[in-house]
């Protein structure tokens, strides 16, 4: 797609761009363009003026491959004033038109026009498309995805970050001291940290690399979307991907994690410590950052 060329001077005002949020399936982005309505060199008539052209572009750094654009909630610039990224949902799903990874440029170019004078104004948002999409997947030999299908069972269990400190899985229960089964501590900036008082290992489960196609789609649970009959099988891992902590997770947008015990045998039928569990719903931060959430784990039968 060709986009327009720039004028010499503009009205068009960028503000705050940059990613809101980001995971191995997509990147959101966030920021607003606006007009200024106060230069007569750029603005002729304030009551004419409108956006008229907006468009967007994804291209890598060597400009070799593209990505696309997904707009969960279209407008019609032409009638507003400011265009929200936020609000129109402006994110880039990273399996959607890729061929490549490393680094890409989100390039935004917009017109404005009163009918006497013309503004185009381009800019853009720097952001990685990560290694592990352009990996060939692992064998079974080296990875724990093809583990049995031992049964799991469901529970729901209620956090808040001001009273409870870990999760007892045998009793289900949340508890304020530190050696629970999955623990999360409250740290600078107000991240909440996963760790394990039990010596659990954690990993985001693979299920949304298994494939593109629609059978293997069928397995990208989330919060929404659950296994009918759910077993080991239902979250794949790889092992090499586990780790004691992970950092901000609520930050982690409805996927998936696993947590693997030391007492957890694959490929031995039984789903004794081995978990997988999503955070359900979370509350606004109070004024000293503690947050109530629901986990819904599964977990052993």
């Amino acid at each position: 797609m060709s986009l327009p060329e720039e004028t010499a001077t503009t009205s068009i005002v960028f503000t705050d761009l940059g990613i809101s949020s980001e995971n191995l399936t997509r990147v959101k982005f966030k920021g607003s363009i606006s007009i200024d309505l106060g230069d007569s060199e750029t603005v002729d008539d304030v009551d004419a003026v409108r956006f008229t052209d907006v468009q967007f572009q994804i291209v890598s750094v060597n400009k070799t491959s593209t990505g696309n654009v997904t707009i969960t909630n279209p407008i019609d610039y032409g009638s507003v004033a400011v265009i929200n990224f936020a609000e129109m949902d402006l994110q880039t799903k990273l399996d959607d038109g890729y061929t490549e990874c490393g680094n890409f440029y989100f390039i935004i170019a917009v017109t404005a026009d009163d009918g006497v004078i013309k503004s185009v104004s381009k800019d853009t948002i720097p952001f990685v498309r990560p290694e592990e999409k352009c990996k060939v997947p692992e064998s079974s030999s080296s990875s724990v995805a093809a583990v049995p299908g031992a049964p799991l069972d469901t529970v729901t269990i209620n956090i808040s970050t001001k009273t409870d400190k870990c999760i007892d899985l045998d009793n289900n229960l949340p508890i304020a001291t530190t050696n629970g089964d999955i623990c999360f501590t409250r740290t600078a900036g107000n991240a909440i940290r996963l760790s394990s008082g039990k010596s659990l290992k954690f990993a985001t489960f693979d299920n949304l690399n298994d494939g593109s196609d629609f059978e293997a789609r069928q397995n990208d649970f989330g919060k929404e979307w659950l296994p009918d009959n759910p077993t080991t099988d239902s979250f794949l891992y790889t092992e090499a991907n586990l780790k004691e902590t992970y950092d901000d997770f609520l930050s982690v947008d409805d996927m998936f994690f696993v947590a693997i015990a030391p007492t957890y045998v694959p490929n031995s039928g039984s789903a004794i410590g081995f978990y997988s569990f999503i955070v359900t719903q979370f509350s606004t931060p109070d004024a000293n950052g503690d947050v109530n959430f629901s986990l819904l784990v599964y977990k052993a039968k």
